[in-house]
């Protein structure tokens, strides 16, 4: 009885569950119902009409009647009885067909005619980029890709986030729809032939997946994490690199606020040791890219770029500035240098090192605060970075941290930031994990302290706007940032990335490796549309060229421009 039971149980939930036997038993009763009709009308019409039918005319008759498309060719019925058995003939097919089959057949129908993600990509590939999960750092990947040839592979596991990927990215990159952790998925997506895998999601799912497709692929892993203090454990399961955007976003924050004459550069990023100056960069001729924050009181504060001519006294040039929030790429000379100002300086080592000395030094300024609001993953690396300039801080977070200076509150209490002393702060950190007290957070220090440095965190692309609005000088959108990092170790075979622009331009470093190259800075930069900064040799190195100047085999050359110029530009040279 109990396996009598047990299989009855088992028939019920497959009738309820699927489909196919749904609709499958549909037919067969409708069949059924066919034959039933079909004997019916058979045996009763000869008594009822003293006319003689054979069986196929039965069948015919009660088809077309079901059908509701009768002939009438057995018309006129002289029995009452006959008309009633044709109308429950005709009653019992427009239930079934005009009835059950859009109830059963449509949903049915409309799933299997729905559009489905691919499931492999329409070719073999080799050496391309393979991404596993799909979010706004996969978008920002994509798009600092751009810029190359790599052909891009997007494995998603949500069907619909699929087909929406597809549609998005359909002249970029191939979208996969299958499971994470299915190695069917990582075979059509063809991993032991790509040569960088991207993994995009939480610690635990991304140390499966690495442990299951290392031994499949020579390409290199790169994990992106949300805590860098993972690093250790992924990397033992076998990733090559392993990713914070948290991590790089607070140190980004903190060299907007100041310069750091002995940051060390993230090794495994490359470019980004071209973004700092220490110590042994002094006597160095390779060419830099170093943002500088003016600080009130400095030698360089209150003078026009003309008054400054740093080209003139240092062979530096100023290719784009920050000002009160405002991003502007190749400045007048009239631009006034002031608090709210940033300067990108491109020269060479040594001569950026002297101008910060004689110009920028924040030694010969006031003493410098900071408050940090916010000691999570990005305010701490913040905090790190401040502290390594010399910079004092006070941290404003709920929670209590061993650390020197603390105010416990909330940023968004007036009361709390005034015992951080926001009001003789030079700068604030806003780094908090929720948009909205971001910006409120940055509403209030504008307000209590006109005058501050505010340097805010984003963490979706909507809130950018809103923090500037609120007051904010510069803004780091955490997704992208840990997209155009990913971007940089990607691209490293092809091009140096040394920074990202927020006008969506990329300052790029090529080297010329083909022989026998005659063209000139002009030239490429005719065919191109890219702008050269600069060009970098063992024997010269040259700031702003001529366009007359001759490249040759094994110059390094700094360029400007948005994704199809750099195109252009990697090709033509």
């Amino acid at each position: 009885m109990p396996l009598e039971r047990k299989r009855r149980g088992t028939v019920w939930r497959t009738l309820r569950t699927s489909p196919s036997a749904q609709i499958s038993l549909y037919f067969l009763a409708f069949a059924m119902l066919i034959g039933l009709y079909t004997y019916i009308f058979h045996s009763l019409y000869p008594i009822l009409e003293n006319k003689p039918i054979q069986w196929s005319e039965a069948l015919l008759f009660v088809v077309e009647s079901m059908a509701t498309v009768g002939y009438g060719w057995l018309l006129p019925f002289h029995n009452d009885l006959t008309r009633l058995l044709t109308i429950q003939i005709m009653l019992s097919g427009v239930i079934m067909i005009f009835i059950v089959v859009p109830l059963l057949l449509a949903p049915f129908l409309t799933t299997l005619l729905a559009p489905t993600p691919p499931r492999r990509t329409p070719h073999a590939l080799k050496g391309h980029i393979v991404v596993i999960g799909y979010d706004e750092i996969t978008r920002s990947l994509i798009e600092s890709l751009m810029i190359s040839d790599h052909e891009i592979v997007i494995i998603e596991e949500d069907k619909a986030s699929a087909l929406e990927i597809g549609a998005r990215f359909r002249h970029r990159a191939y979208v996969i729809w299958g499971d994470y952790m299915d190695t069917a998925t990582w075979a059509s997506a063809h991993v032991d032939d790509a040569e960088y895998i991207v993994i995009c999601k939480d610690e635990r799912l991304t140390a499966n997946i690495v442990l299951g497709i290392r031994q499949l692929t020579g390409g290199k892993i790169i994990s992106v994490v949300d805590k860098l203090s993972f690093d250790r454990y992924l990397r033992y399961a076998g990733a090559d690199y392993v990713l914070s955007p948290k991590h790089a976003t607070g140190r980004i924050l903190a060299n907007h606020a100041v310069l750091n004459p002995a940051a060390d550069a993230m090794p495994d990023i490359p470019g980004l040791d071209r973004l700092y100056i220490s110590a042994a960069d002094h006597q160095q001729r390779e060419l830099r890219l170093i943002n500088i924050p003016i600080v009130t009181g400095c030698m360089a504060a209150g003078k026009t770029l003309m008054e400054l001519s740093l080209m003139g006294r240092y062979g530096i040039l100023v290719p784009f500035i920050w000002k009160a929030g405002t991003f502007i790429p190749d400045p007048s000379e009239s631009e006034i240098v002031d608090g709210s100002t940033s300067l990108f300086l491109f020269g060479t080592a040594d001569a950026v090192a002297n101008a910060i000395k004689i110009e920028f030094d924040p030694d010969g300024c006031m003493e410098s605060r900071a408050v940090i609001a916010g000691f999570g993953d990005v305010g701490a690396s913040a905090y790190s970075e401040m502290q390594s300039a010399g910079i004092s801080c006070t941290v404003v977070d709920s929670k209590k941290h061993e650390i020197h200076d603390q105010v416990v509150g909330n940023a968004e209490d007036e009361s709390i930031l005034k015992d951080a002393r926001i009001d003789l702060a030079q700068y604030c950190i806003v780094a908090l994990n929720n948009d909205d007290v971001n910006i409120f957070t940055t509403l209030m220090a504008r307000n209590m302290n006109p005058s501050i440095r505010i340097l805010a965190r984003a963490n979706e692309p909507k809130t950018v706007d809103k923090l500037y609005r609120a007051g904010a000088d510069y803004v780091a959108l955490l997704p992208t940032i840990g997209g155009q990092i990913i971007g940089r170790i990607v691209l490293s075979d092809i091009v140096t990335i040394l920074l990202d622009l927020p006008d969506g331009n990329i300052v790029v470093m090529k080297h010329i490796t083909t022989k026998n190259v005659r063209t000139t800075v002009g030239h490429i930069k005719r065919v191109s549309g890219a702008r050269i900064l600069g060009i970098e040799a063992a024997n010269r190195t040259i700031v702003a060229p001529e366009p007359d100047e001759l490249l040759k085999e094994g110059d390094a050359v700094v360029a400007v421009g948005d994704a199809m110029q750099l195109k252009r530009f990697i090709h033509a040279i």
